[in-house]
């Protein structure tokens, strides 16, 4: 198995005249790389987080491309990630939700891991049962 960064996720997912800095061999490279590999590919949820992120704020996506594009990539013969069950829940309240896809993988994770609720200061995060806002 072999772990993909961000910036190599993002070159694969997206059309390479919306990378502005790529050259057009990277996003090939990336491409051939990943398709005529018989490797597997480990997406953790980090280069997730950070690849919703730029295709939400950098690129423009609405959540419903957003969650479009995720399951294309969880239904990936050749790509794992940490925990797709997490992702999916995650993914779920991003479509409906306010708050950042990381804020809701934040939440899932927590709750992975035995967590009753989730403290922060996010007023969006914060509409969500998952978590508890913090105030003076």
């Amino acid at each position: 198995m072999i772990g993909l960064d961000t910036n190599v996720l993002l070159r694969w997912l997206l059309d390479p005249s919306i990378v502005a800095d790529d050259s057009p061999e990277q996003t090939e490279l990336v491409s051939r790389t990943i398709l005529e590999s018989d490797e597997t590919f480990f997406v953790n949820d980090i280069v997730l987080a950070e690849t919703i992120w730029v295709l939400r704020n950098k690129v423009g996506q609405s959540r419903k491309v957003i969650e479009e594009i995720v399951e294309r990539l969880l239904s990936s013969s050749n790509v794992e990630t940490e925990n797709e069950k997490t992702i999916e829940r995650a993914l779920a309240d991003f479509v409906v939700g306010k708050a950042d896809f990381a804020d809701y993988l934040i939440a899932e994770v927590n709750k992975v891991a035995g967590c009753s609720s989730t403290l922060t200061f996010d007023r969006k995060a914060a509409k969500h049962s998952s978590f508890s806002r913090l105030e003076k």
